[in-house]
């Protein structure tokens, strides 16, 4: 017999406040000396401690959190349920973000290198053909959290 599902509302919440900060996070990466693919022109040094600090838990809180999930997923699933389900809940998410979210991305940071000047238009037909960031134009970005849950998931 199955188990009941359970909700466990604190880990949807604790989800929610590290996603919170993780966006946080990439803003003030627009602001501190670090390597980023767009830059601001004025650097603020008081940001690179607080910066710092969020850098050191913020992925492997979101992984034990994952792992929680999973923990939870397979107690009421079976194994082709909780991968047909990881590939819908993840491998979606993704293929919509690499299509549709992350082009305008890589546009941006290419148009503020000068490295292109067409519109977004232009920009998307290239995506394709042109190879693999960060010689190309096609990326998962910042959704790489994604595909490496979606491979930590199902083995």
């Amino acid at each position: 017999m199955a188990k009941e599902k359970i909700r466990r509302y604190d880990l949807d919440w604790a989800r929610v406040m590290v996603f919170g900060l993780l966006i946080l996070y990439h803003v003030g990466m627009f602001f501190v000396e670090w390597g980023w693919h767009v830059k601001n022109n004025e650097i603020f040094t008081w940001l690179h401690w607080p910066m710092a600090f969020v850098n050191r838990w913020r992925l492997p809180i979101l992984f034990v959190i994952s792992g929680m999930g999973t923990y939870y997923a397979l107690s009421y699933r079976n194994w082709k349920q909780f991968i047909w389900e990881r590939n819908k809940r993840l491998g979606i998410p993704l293929i919509f973000g690499m299509l549709l979210i992350v082009p305008p991305q890589v546009n941006y940071e290419r148009l503020a290198d000068g490295d292109f000047t067409g519109s977004l238009i232009e920009f998307y037909r290239t995506v394709a053909y042109s190879g693999i960031y960060p010689e190309g134009n096609f990326s998962w970005h910042h959704l790489w959290f994604l595909p490496y849950l979606l491979i930590y998931s199902v083995l």
